[in-house]
């Protein structure tokens, strides 16, 4: 019965994010939750046969595409994460592992739909950016062609970073989401660090070492090719870090959570605080601005 109710809310859920604008984006985020919490509260096969039943239902409303969206999209990292929260892994092993599997799941779904449909969204996706920018070159005449086609071939280039990047945004959320809920329904979920004590391991500064590295070597080779994405996905972890920290010393002058998060979302949409900002998580790694590292609050390079 409960396999049952949360196949159906599960199906609710991926529905509603095909044909409901806007909101959809949001409801799609939801999609994992109900098998995840079926697979904590019982077991992997108890989810798997639910992502079966979902599926099947979406199939018959919406088509195979959408039924595989939802198999592979959604469904599997719901499983995954949910066995990785049973087993009582730690919240960076639980998303660490599950940003991989969410990552292996959207490149299931590109070939899914070169197999079915004989396209690549992800390449029929740039295009439709670069028509849009185009129209935005002749709407202003002062963008150069040139500018276009460089930030065209920069897209190409850096796209396994964008992958890389949403997946994990994906699967972070759906475990916040997951364990917020799940406080509320009484399941347990690992302990995560308030976000004002995040700190990235110092693996990931060596990371973004080796980016700079490979891009010395050539920008235009293979191994220049990795260090920009690697460089880009790096950049992006130090930007949360540097977050972090602002928002740490925020909490000491500040107590509105809503006017330090305010703050954070204008230093975050502004180029040069951002870029401020990477480079603070950068230098964080090594002098421990906040203690942590001695408090014991941070865990494992």
């Amino acid at each position: 019965m409960e396999g049952a109710f949360l196949a159906a809310l599960t199906v609710i859920f991926y529905l509603s994010s095909i044909y409901i604008p806007v909101l959809g984006i949001i409801l799609s985020f939801l999609c994992p939750l109900p098998v995840m919490f079926l697979v904590i509260r019982w077991n992997w096969k108890v989810g798997f046969l639910t992502s079966l039943v979902a599926s099947f239902v979406v199939f018959a409303f919406a088509g195979v595409t959408q039924a595989l969206t939802c198999l592979l999209g959604f469904t599997l990292l719901g499983i995954v994460m949910g066995v990785t929260i049973k087993k009582g892994w730690s919240s960076f092993e639980v998303i660490a592992w599950n940003t991989v599997v969410s990552l292996l799941s959207k490149l299931a779904l590109v070939g899914v739909a070169l197999l079915l449909l004989g396209k690549n969204p992800l390449t029929e996706n740039i295009a439709l950016m670069e028509e849009a920018l185009h129209s935005v070159s002749r709407m202003f005449r002062s963008v150069g062609e040139m500018n276009i086609q460089s930030i065209i071939d920069f897209m190409k280039m850096a796209l396994p970073a964008v992958l890389i990047i949403a997946s994990l945004f994906d699967t972070t959320l759906n475990f916040l989401l997951g364990r917020l809920v799940g406080q509320r329904i009484g399941v347990r979920f690992p302990e995560i660090a308030a976000f004002g004590q995040w700190q990235m391991p110092r693996s990931v500064f060596w990371a973004f070492v080796l980016s700079w590295l490979f891009l010395f070597i050539g920008s235009n080779t293979f191994l220049g090719k990795i260090g920009v994405n690697l460089q880009i996905v790096t950049q992006m972890l130090f930007l949360v870090h540097g977050l972090s920290l602002v928002y740490y010393f925020l909490s000491r002058y500040i107590r509105s959570r809503v006017l330090k998060i305010v703050i954070l979302f204008f230093l975050l949409f502004q180029p040069v605080f951002s870029t401020l900002l990477s480079w603070l998580g950068v230098f964080d790694v090594w002098f421990d601005f906040r203690k942590l590292r001695s408090d014991g609050i941070s865990k494992g390079e």
